[in-house]
């Protein structure tokens, strides 16, 4: 296990080898992050129950936002797959009903190990990255509470594979999505977006270099 899986994530709970059906671990910790976003929701609309629900188009008021998603990474040749947690900050640049926003992410992903007797040494293609990404992202309001978005994005990845030495480069990511909105500042939504580039991995790793990375899933996005 890599020096950061347990700070990050605890005991690792998937197979040792590469499945493109997420293990059973794997989707029960991403059906916990879901079940807990469903919840805050709830707190959320109980907390404000007396203010009113967004009828018609997204007003855009606010300059500030945060996201959290929770998504499956399906990793393409050696990359790692695993579940992800995505951390996005917004900032408005222009106004209108189809802004522009400067858009900063963090995201985090796990693909599990478990390192039993019998099972033989955790693989390369397990381990921990963390995507560190600077972009912009378009929103369209819309005649209903949904509000669609693409953004796109570059930066450094960190690579922190079992068996292999810990690697950075450089990787692109596009995605899109969108959110209905209860209120005008808590929305809730589907995002789906795929990362490109390389890592400069060492001789330590038995591997392709190349970063691809489709992933899929949902969250909660506030404005303030």
């Amino acid at each position: 296990m890599s020096r950061t899986s347990y700070f990050l994530w605890g005991p690792a709970v998937g197979p040792r080898f590469r499945c493109r059906r997420p293990p059973v671990g794997r989707r029960r910790g991403a059906a916990a992050w879901l079940t807990a976003l469903a919840t805050l929701v709830a707190l959320s609309s109980m907390a404000r129950a007396d203010e009113n629900l967004l009828q018609g188009p997204h007003p855009f008021l606010k300059d500030n936002e945060l996201s959290v998603h929770i998504l499956i990474a399906e990793g393409q040749t050696d990359s790692l797959s695993g579940a992800k947690l995505a951390l996005d900050y917004g900032y408005k640049l222009t106004g209108g009903s189809a802004p522009f926003w400067l858009n900063l992410e963090l995201n985090v992903e796990h693909a599990g190990c478990d390192p039993m007797p019998g099972n033989g040494p955790c693989g390369s293609d397990t381990g921990d990255v963390v995507e560190t990404f600077v972009g912009a992202k378009w929103k369209f309001a819309t005649p209903i509470p949904v509000v669609p978005y693409v953004k796109a994005a570059g930066g450094l990845v960190f690579a922190f594979p079992n068996g292999a030495s810990d690697a950075a480069g450089l990787a692109l990511r596009g995605a899109g999505g969108a959110n209905y909105f209860f209120f005008d500042w808590l929305g809730l939504g589907l995002e789906v977006g795929v990362s490109i580039g390389r890592v400069d991995y060492d001789g330590t790793f038995h591997g392709s270099h190349t970063y691809s990375v489709l992933d899929l899933g949902g969250g909660l996005e506030f404005q303030f």
